[in-house]
């Protein structure tokens, strides 16, 4: 017999064998280590721009993009 007949012939069982499958896989990779993959974090600035009783286009013009080209 064939693979493809016993599949055709006995679909009970084929079903049963491919969610024992993705049963096995599932609990598998949940016990997957990951102890070679490092921790990535990635370097960041914050730089908080105040102008007071000024309107937030002309904070953006006159300060915030100055200070972001310099830095």
């Amino acid at each position: 017999m064939k693979l493809s007949d016993i599949a055709v012939n006995r679909p009970v069982t084929t079903v049963v064998v491919f969610i024992a499958i993705v049963v096995l896989g599932v609990y598998s990779l949940g016990r997957l280590a990951i102890d070679l993959i490092p921790d990535i974090s990635f370097p960041a600035i914050f730089v908080f721009s105040e102008y007071p009783g000024v309107a937030p286009a002309e904070v953006e013009e006159n300060l915030t993009k100055v200070l972001e080209n310099a830095v």
